[in-house]
């Protein structure tokens, strides 16, 4: 039983635009192995989908707006012949570099609609009869150009008249909670920060939560489509928080679920946090605030 395998020089597996990619493709077998060639693919796509809210469910399974190739690079990493018993390491290395002149390169980022993603590919082929040999591995590139975060402090206070997410302000009870975002620039590498202070509640609270959001723009030929989809869900305050006390906000933005805020000609993808209140009798109230998130 022969296997393939794709190793790094990184454990990180993070590189950055003019750096050199290098890693081996492990070959392991307990018997010498024939071969017709092994090659070497690497990818750098941002794959785009249109939700089926928008162009119809059945539309939306076949309908997808097309792909943007930042990147390319092949190789024929091993000509035709026979392996030795035991592990081969064959030594790769290539230049990740945007692929032509208009093009450019950009962060790796898993979303619901957008996702950019590097992949590296290699294919073992067989003779006839045998059954050819696959491995992918995919690898994280962060830009070290962009813009600089600033502090841009953000004071706010909730209250029944503040909210404009609900039908109906009559079902809300009266209450106050103020606070500040330490940011709305934001750095990646750093935490969301700031705090909260509830003043008063006529009804008991529950929970108070944090939820950072992705907001997908993808473009099609009908025009543009905006999904807004849940990263994360954190309880920033649990029970009826005293009142009076000072409640620390803090939020580490999550690797791949996150990037800087990007804005292109085909798509964008930016961010936005929401701060929501959740009584006992399970009516909430939710307060928006768009965010900037950069690497630096």
């Amino acid at each position: 039983m022969a296997t393939i395998d794709i190793k790094l020089d990184r454990h990180t597996k993070i590189y950055h635009e003019t750096e050199t990619v290098r890693g081996v493709i492990v070959v392991t077998s307990k018997n010498s192995l024939v071969h017709q060639g092994i090659s070497l693919t690497c990818d750098g796509v941002v794959a785009l989908t249109l939700s089926a809210k928008n162009v119809g469910r059945i539309e939306a399974l076949y309908n997808s707006v097309k792909p943007v190739y930042m990147f390319s690079y092949a190789t024929e990493a091993e000509k035709s012949g026979k392996l030795p018993p035991g592990k081969t390491e064959i030594p790769f290395e290539f230049v990740l570099k945007s692929k032509g002149s208009n093009k450019h390169l950009f962060e790796t980022y898993h979303g619901v609609y957008i996702t950019v993603q590097y992949t590296i590919k290699c294919v073992m082929k067989r003779p006839l009869l045998s059954k050819d040999l696959n491995a992918e591995n995919e690898f994280l590139v962060e830009l070290k150009s962009g813009a600089k975060s600033s502090v841009k402090q953000v004071p706010f206070t909730i209250n029944r008249t503040s909210v404009q997410n609900v039908n109906t302000k009559a079902n809300i009870p009266r209450f106050s909670i103020r606070g500040k975002l330490d940011s709305s620039q934001c750095c990646i590498l750093r935490p969301f920060t700031g705090e909260f202070v509830v003043e008063h509640s006529e009804t008991a609270i529950q929970s108070v939560e944090l939820q950072l959001l992705r907001v997908e723009t993808v473009g099609s030929v009908e025009g543009f489509a905006r999904e807004v989809s849940t990263i994360q869900n954190i309880e920033i305050g649990s029970g009826d928080i005293c009142r009076g006390l000072t409640v620390p906000i803090y939020m580490i933005f999550p690797r791949l679920f996150s990037c800087p805020t990007l804005d292109t000609t085909n798509f964008k993808i930016e961010f936005e946090v929401n701060i929501v209140v959740v009584f006992e009798d399970d009516s909430l109230v939710m307060e928006n605030f768009p965010i900037t998130i950069t690497r630096f």
